[in-house]
């Protein structure tokens, strides 16, 4: 006689079929995704002068083009920087036309020789933020040459890559190589305070003059070591987007009186409880396009298991987004809206109670979030709270395609100059003066050419600022690959 299976036996056994099914098909879709077969590239690439590129480097950091308070401050500096940059590329100048906006941001225009074609942008920023020349090794502006890097703030961020950009161009010139479509160099003087008075101003010429681009391109990703993420090669990462932006200002008034008989509640205590629930109850992870993306390309080169997690992210997004938010500060802000308070206002004496206690919150938003659900998420966690949005706050900007010809003229390029590299869209963690750029382009990019160690990453913005040379000619060769693919070889467009 047969036994009959209870109910709880068939459930039981439908569980198991189940799992089994799903981690086999979780397992053959983790062995069929392979590298794709990278073609072959003969990249040709030109001859650069180090010396003089490292020289012009040098002399451009002695340009103290800090960015300037308001857009009333003198800012006669970066004229002369600029005049030093119109000296320095003979053949780029000689062909282009000057536009300067709002006295101190400046388009240079090469003009193609085809007009039907749409013309690119590049993207660079004159300014740079203080130096405290505390802690230096050498004198902040002094751009010294020394151990094979240019030293001085802003010597990586950014006037390598302004540097690079220019040069690129003046050795194709020097080829006598046929420029097809138009280059915009598009030089803003206050990134460093959201680029409100010149890229947005900018962009603000282009549409009332109908301008659109083909392809824009700005700092962003770099080349990293992807053994971060189990990969044995270098990652170039593409910025297909950048997050939003926006500076809170969270206050809380009081009377103000004597610190020997304080209230049961007082101001900075409510603040900094306010503060301390912000980081600790933060706004769920969640993916974002660039980043599903990322893994997309990246998986294929993964070992076992984050090869398995990647290829099945999601079905494991549950897992995978908890481990980034652990694994880094960099791989958690991937996968969630950042919050970081920067600065504190209380009372100006010890013994005294703050009339108003202050505190700056400087956010870094995710696609899919917005500035009103930052506002909304603060305002729920810092009961008691004022909050204020400083101006010049960003959402999100839109996400530009990671295939076709305009991504390829940039991915190209770089597996031209960089070989063996894994090329891969992501997310920008900080903010450009791209994001103004989507309003007259649909193809966006941040990408800076350069290789960089977390040493000298962390020295952007920080003491010691300084730009590996032998980078600096791999960004010249990135450019000149760059106008040549999208401006040189130019067939049936």
């Amino acid at each position: 006689m047969l036994n009959i299976l209870s109910v709880g036996q068939l459930i039981g056994i439908f569980v198991g079929v189940f799992f089994a099914t799903l981690i086999t098909f979780m397992l053959i879709r983790t062995v069929v995704v392979k590298p794709e077969k990278q073609i072959e590239i003969d990249a040709n690439l030109p001859h650069v002068d180090k010396e003089k590129v490292a020289n012009l480097l040098s002399k451009a950091v002695s340009y103290k083009t800090v960015t300037l308070i308001d857009d009333e401050s003198d800012g006669s500096v970066f004229l002369e920087f600029q005049k030093f940059l119109e000296k320095s590329f003979p053949l780029v100048m000689k062909g282009a036309e000057k536009v300067s906006i709002n006295k101190y941001s400046a388009m240079y225009i090469y003009r193609g020789t085809n007009p039907d074609l749409l013309p690119i942008a590049v993207l660079a920023h004159q300014d740079v933020v203080p130096a405290d020349e505390e802690g230096w090794d050498v004198p902040a502006f002094s751009g010294e040459i020394k151990d094979n890097y240019v030293y001085g703030r802003g010597s990586q961020d950014m006037k390598s890559q302004l540097i690079a950009c220019l040069e690129g161009l003046e050795i194709l010139l020097s080829k006598n190589i046929e420029i097809q479509r138009t280059i915009y160099f598009c030089f803003g003087h206050d990134e460093e305070r959201k680029g409100i008075y010149g890229a947005k101003l900018i962009v603000d010429k282009f549409l009332e003059e109908g301008q659109r681009f083909e392809l824009v391109i700005d700092e962003g990703g770099s080349i990293i070591d992807g053994n971060m993420l189990g990969i044995n090669k270098h990652i170039a990462l593409i910025g297909t987007c950048e997050k939003g932006y926006a500076d809170l200002i969270l206050e809380v008034k009081q009377e103000s009186g004597h610190a020997s008989t304080p209230p049961r509640k007082t101001a900075v205590g409510t603040l900094a409880r306010g503060i301390y629930k912000i980081e600790k109850k933060k706004m769920k992870t969640r993916w974002s396009q660039p980043v599903l993306d990322m893994f997309d390309a990246l998986a294929p080169y993964m070992k076992a298991p984050l090869k398995f997690v990647a290829v099945n992210k999601d079905l494991l997004s549950f897992v995978l987004r908890p481990v980034l938010d652990l694994i880094s500060p960099f791989t958690s802000c991937l996968v969630r809206t950042t919050f970081a308070p920067t600065q504190l206002l209380g009372s100006d004496a010890p013994n005294t109670l703050p009339a108003s206690a202050k505190a700056s919150i400087n956010c870094r938003i995710l696609p899919g979030e917005t500035v009103n659900d930052v506002v909304k998420h603060v305002k729920k966690r810092a009961k008691g709270v004022e909050v204020t949005v400083v101006e010049g706050e960003t959402n999100p900007s839109l996400i530009s395609p990671s295939k076709g010809k305009q991504y390829e003229y940039i991915s190209n390029s770089i597996l031209e100059v960089f070989p063996d590299t894994i090329v891969a869209p992501y997310i920008f963690i900080a903010t450009s003066d791209s994001k103004y750029y989507h309003q007259v382009s649909n193809y966006v990019y941040r990408f800076t050419p350069f290789l960089k160690e977390v040493d000298d990453a962390n020295r952007i913005h920080g003491v010691n600022e300084r730009q590996d040379i032998d980078m600096l000619v791999k960004g010249v060769e990135f450019f000149y690959k760059l106008y040549e693919n999208a401006c040189s070889n130019i067939e049936n467009e």
